[in-house]
C-alpha cells in the first residue's frame, strides 16, 4: 500500500516534519503529496518564499512523489483556465530557475463521477496535458471526484462507464469513517474488480483507535484500494490542514504490512 497526501497544510518552520520523519523513518512506503498552496499553484505569480524555500525539500526524499492540485468543479471551470494551471506548475522549474521546484504529474480535484461523453473529452484534454509536459517526472493524473458509486465500480462496463482508463489513481471514496462502515457502501466497495493499484480512498473524521484497532482497518481498506490517508480530523475544511496523531501510526501499520508481504 502506499499514501495520498494531501498535503494542504502551509509549511510554516517544522510543519512538515512529520512527513519528512515518515519518509525518512519508512523508506518502504511510498509517498505521492498533493501540493496546493493558493488552491491550486498561484496563478499570475509564484508560492510566496515559505513555500519556494520548502517544496525543493521534498526531494530529498527518494520515496515522495508530488503532485500539484488543481480543481476542476466537476468540469464545469473553463478547459482553458486548468490547462493554463497546468502549464504553471510546468514551468515551475524554469521560472524559479530551480530544478527541484518541480511536481512529477496533476492531481485533478472535484472531477464529475458520472460518465458524461462532454465531461470525457474535457478531462482527456486535462490528461493530456500532463502526459505531454516533460517537465513532469512521473506525468502523473490523479481524479478526485469524491465518491464513485459501487454500482459503476462494480459494472461489467466499469472502463466505458467511468473516467478510471484517464488516470493513474482515483479517489473511489473520501467521507467520514461511520460512512465507510455502512453495510451499503462497505461491501460494494469491496467486491469490485478494478485493479487496487489504481483505487484510492481517504477516510477523515476517525474516532480514537488503538494501533491494533488501526492495523484492521488499513486491512479493510487494502480489500478496496492500494492507496489510502486516515485522519481523525473531524472539523469540516480543516481535514488536510494538519498532521493529526493518527499520522505517524498509519505510516507505520503501512510499512508493516509491506514487510509482512515481502515475507
Amino acid at each position: 500500500m502506499s499514501i495520498l497526501l494531501p498535503l494542504y497544510i502551509y509549511p510554516t518552520l517544522g510543519a512538515w516534519d512529520p512527513l519528512y520523519a515518515a519518509a525518512k523513518a519508512h523508506r518502504n512506503v511510498d509517498f505521492t503529496v498533493v501540493l496546493n498552496p493558493c488552491s491550486g499553484p498561484c496563478v499570475g505569480s509564484l508560492p510566496d518564499q515559505v513555500y519556494l524555500d520548502e517544496i525543493p525539500k521534498l526531494r530529498a526524499y527518494p520515496n515522495i512523489r508530488t503532485l500539484g492540485y488543481v480543481a476542476t468543479n466537476y468540469a464545469e471551470k473553463d478547459i482553458e483556465d486548468v490547462l493554463a494551471e497546468i502549464d504553471v506548475y510546468a514551468k515551475w522549474p524554469k521560472v524559479t530557475n530551480n530544478t527541484k521546484m518541480r511536481v512529477d504529474g496533476i492531481f485533478l480535484d472535484e472531477t464529475p463521477s458520472t460518465y458524461e461523453v462532454a465531461d470525457y473529452a474535457y478531462l482527456k484534454k486535462a490528461s493530456q496535458a500532463v502526459r505531454n509536459g516533460t517537465t513532469f517526472n512521473d506525468r502523473f493524473v490523479a481524479h478526485n471526484p469524491g465518491l464513485v458509486s459501487t454500482a459503476i465500480l462494480n459494472s461489467n462496463a466499469v472502463y466505458k462507464e467511468s473516467y478510471l482508463n484517464l488516470t493513474d489513481i482515483t479517489v473511489v471514496f473520501e467521507e467520514t469513517f461511520s460512512k465507510w462502515l455502512d453495510k451499503d457502501t462497505f461491501d460494494p466497495l469491496q467486491s469490485h474488480k478494478i485493479r487496487h493499484s489504481k483505487l484510492a480512498v481517504i477516510l477523515h473524521s476517525l474516532p480514537n483507535l488503538s494501533k491494533q484497532v488501526l492495523d484492521f482497518v488499513i486491512e479493510q481498506v487494502e480489500e478496496t484500494a492500494d492507496w489510502l490517508f486516515l485522519t481523525d480530523v473531524k472539523e469540516k475544511d480543516e481535514y488536510y490542514h494538519s498532521f493529526s496523531p493518527v499520522f505517524a501510526d498509519m505510516v507505520a501499520s503501512v510499512d508493516g504490512k509491506g514487510r509482512k508481504r515481502k515475507a
